[in-house]
């Protein structure tokens, strides 16, 4: 699909879980291309997974590739995004002492 397939495609979705939402909401889009769906496990992938600090103060990142040694499920995803939050939080409350 093309970027305005794929919302076109999208639109009715987001509208059956939010009834209020209106098309004309949208002010812009972008779609997120991927050469693979999930992570490519190699030989010691465990080694080269991404850390979730970056070199941006406060700004952590979570992605699919996080999850190892789990599976691609959704759950663990929520699972790691969920422990990022905390971290957020934690610098969050840490700054306002």
């Amino acid at each position: 699909m093309t970027d305005r397939e794929l919302l076109d495609f999208a639109i009715p979705f987001i509208q059956k879980m939010f009834p209020q939402f209106s098309r004309d909401w949208v002010l812009d889009y972008h779609v997120w291309h991927a050469d693979y769906a999930q992570p490519v496990i190699t030989t010691n992938y465990s080694k080269t997974i991404p850390g979730v600090e970056t070199p941006l103060k406060n700004f952590f990142i979570s992605t699919m590739a996080h999850v190892y040694p789990e599976d691609r499920g959704t759950n663990y995803a929520i699972k790691h995004g969920r422990e990022i939050g905390v971290r957020v939080a934690d610098v969050l409350q840490a700054s306002q002492r």
